[in-house]
């Protein structure tokens, strides 16, 4: 049999995921990453926050709380 096998791409070509928390418009907070994935905007800065912190999860990245 003739099997393809695919790998994972090696860790040095993966993109890097640095997820933190920027403030919209006064009142909103909204998740952000370094991949360009941008979270809804979100009055509950836990919420924006929780967003943040699966989305670094979910591709192995850092995850800052500090909201810029």
């Amino acid at each position: 049999m003739n099997e393809e096998r695919q790998s994972a791409p090696p860790q040095e070509t993966m993109m890097q995921h640095e997820v933190c928390l920027r403030r919209v418009q006064q009142h909103f907070v909204q998740a952000v990453c370094s991949c360009g994935w941008l979270s809804a905007a979100r009055l509950s800065e836990s919420l924006a926050a929780e967003e943040g912190r699966d989305h670094a999860i979910l591709y192995n990245g850092a995850f800052s709380e500090e909201i810029l």
